[in-house]
């Protein structure tokens, strides 16, 4: 990490201890819930962004884009997107990504999926409490199977390049580089189940999940999986799905077995 990189953590952790607990200001009323809207956050979080001289660049991608019909017969639009946001300073730059699912029965669940993907995002970033537990739901929670175990199916050709790996020099001087811990197969099938997992919730390729997942791990060989690299994959994937069924729950969407 560069010094800027280390300064800009630093004041965003100066941001984060700004913030106090964001009320739930929008409702629901077709699906009966509380939720926090994008104004807010952003309302929170805009001005003292400013002060800290902290620019939020966003891209998104679309990953999928479907509709179905309504249980009363009406047509209704959905698409998912996972969006990418660079955080900067001026000089340096983090990024980190977000997928959203968005429905709308005219032309705007892109929008609204970018803007859920934009809110969670930013929300998770500094740690934006609502004063509840959005997983304290037994129903809910009884009713999905568990992605974190290692008894997953097999790996597969999960061989992605990197272009960023250097693998050329492994001495210094007389002395042999170290050389990481690799991941063993089951935390492998573990990301290629969590992959699979992520790209039915988003009704996408299995290819774009990797993509993205390769975006967001840009220096990592994925070729020779280090086994610290591979947990922080399985965190960081577990947190993917949990976002996503939380969002299609709330958008009243069917969760795919």
């Amino acid at each position: 990490m560069t010094e800027e990189n280390k300064n800009l953590v630093k004041t965003l952790s100066e941001v984060q201890k700004e913030l106090d607990k964001i009320e739930k200001d929008g409702k629901n009323n077709r699906q009966g819930f509380d939720y926090v809207s994008e104004a807010q956050v952003k309302a929170k979080l805009q001005k003292k962004l400013a002060e800290h001289g902290i620019m939020i660049i966003p891209s998104y991608e679309i990953l999928n884009t479907w509709a179905n019909q309504t249980n009363n017969g009406k047509s209704m639009n959905y698409a998912s997107v996972m969006g990418k946001f660079k955080l900067t300073n001026g000089t340096e730059g983090l990024v980190g990504s977000m997928p959203g699912i968005g429905m709308d029965s005219g032309d705007k669940a892109i929008y609204k999926a970018e803007t859920g993907a934009q809110k969670n995002f930013l929300m998770q970033l500094f740690l934006m409490s609502t004063g509840d537990d959005p997983e304290n739901d037994s129903n809910w929670n009884n009713q999905q199977p568990q992605y974190n175990n290692y008894n997953q199916n097999s790996y597969n050709n999960y061989q992605p390049q990197n272009q960023y790996s250097n693998q050329s020099n492994n001495t210094f001087g007389n002395f042999a580089k170290p050389q990481p811990k690799l991941a063993n197969k089951t935390k492998k099938k573990v990301i290629n189940e969590q992959l699979s997992r992520l790209s039915d919730l988003n009704q996408t390729d299995f290819s774009k999940s990797l993509a993205a997942l390769q975006s967001h791990f840009p220096n990592v060989d994925f070729n020779r999986l280090a086994d610290s690299s591979a947990d922080n994959m399985i965190a960081f994937l577990n947190k993917q799905i949990d976002t996503t069924k939380a969002t299609l729950k709330q958008l009243g969407v069917e969760i795919p077995e």
